[in-house]
């Protein structure tokens, strides 16, 4: 009885650490962000200022869909719906940091339009 106990502590226990290892740590969501951004001003020629918030634009997205990928990987519809609230979330927030010539530059970039393909 003692070992099927045990066994069964085990087994919830690698399933809890491995839910909470499929998200990403602060440091990732950071260095995903910053990718993003540097990426995003040698292409748009961003400013000093515009760097900053569409920093924290990418952050904010980047962290908003940390814990549901896994459920849109798999095509779960409620995690795809949520996704793209997000994603319209950031790109109307980008509308207001960047200039009309940049946001339509942005636009027509799919990598930057869509970040992370769902």
């Amino acid at each position: 009885m003692k070992r099927i106990v045990f066994s069964l502590f085990l087994l919830g226990l690698i399933a809890g650490s491995n839910t909470c290892m499929a998200a990403m740590s602060n440091s990732k969501i950071r260095k995903e962000a910053r990718f993003l951004t540097d990426k995003m001003v040698h292409e748009l020629n961003l400013s000093m200022i515009q760097y900053n918030d569409v920093y924290e634009i990418n952050y904010d997205f980047v962290f908003s869909i940390n814990h549901i990928m896994d459920d849109v990987v798999r095509g779960n519809s409620r995690a795809l719906d949520r996704y793209y609230d997000n994603l319209d979330i950031r790109n109307d927030d980008l509308r207001w940091v960047l200039s009309e010539r940049q946001y339509r530059r942005f636009l027509g970039i799919e990598y930057f339009y869509r970040p992370i393909y769902a």
